[in-house]
């Protein structure tokens, strides 16, 4: 339909930061591969349409449970129709965070055990769903209140970022001067939770 716009998916060379276009889909056609395996059912496809290196417009579609989120940064975001916001959430005591356990296992150290006993007496509690795409998505509809991983890719979260933003959200780099798309950290939340949550682990 857009044969004009390049795909990036993770068999793509195109993975640079900034990626050498102005416009790309950048595609996962099965976020949650582990699960899959297992037959784990929180899995999803995920689309994102990139605008000069920022997420603007993202579908994630959840098949075993018939699930379509959407969104566009600005003008909003939806759940099978029905509108979806942020959280309204304002300090982390009131806040059931998600995160990931990275791939690499030289990240999980410091990118998933560090960080998970840093903050795990500061919130209601954690999930782990084995998917970035629908744990972003889960912000946006306000059933979880942040979420931030380390050792990411950019198909893993450009189509749900763009759905974050739509639904009033912050998608923040959890190392300054990175980006939360291409530079393989992530965190995610209302504006305050948000920024919070990437002061703490930048501790």
């Amino acid at each position: 339909m857009c044969p004009d716009i390049p795909v990036v998916d993770e068999e793509s060379v195109l993975t640079a930061n900034p990626i050498p276009c102005e416009i790309a889909f950048i595609v996962d056609p099965l976020d949650g591969t582990l699960n899959f395996v297992h037959g784990y059912t929180e899995l999803c496809v995920s689309i994102g349409l990139v605008y000069k290196g920022k997420p603007f417009a993202g579908v994630v579609y959840q098949p075993l449970q018939n699930n379509l989120y959407s969104g566009i940064d600005g003008i909003g975001s939806w759940k099978n129709g029905q509108e979806i916001r942020i959280g309204k959430e304002q300090h982390l005591g009131e806040c059931l965070i998600a995160t990931g356990i990275p791939y690499d296992l030289h990240l999980r150290s410091e990118g998933f055990m560090k960080p998970l006993g840093h903050l795990l007496n500061q919130v209601q509690e954690f999930r782990i769903l084995g998917s970035a795409a629908l744990a972003l998505c889960y912000v946006a509809s306000g059933q979880l209140s942040g979420f931030f991983e380390y050792g990411l890719s950019p198909w893993d979260v450009a189509g749900a970022a763009a759905i974050i933003l739509g639904a009033g959200g912050v998608v923040l780099p959890i190392r300054e001067q990175s980006d939360p798309i291409f530079g393989g950290s992530i965190v995610t939340g209302n504006a305050k939770i948000g920024t919070i949550l990437r002061n703490e682990l930048s501790h």
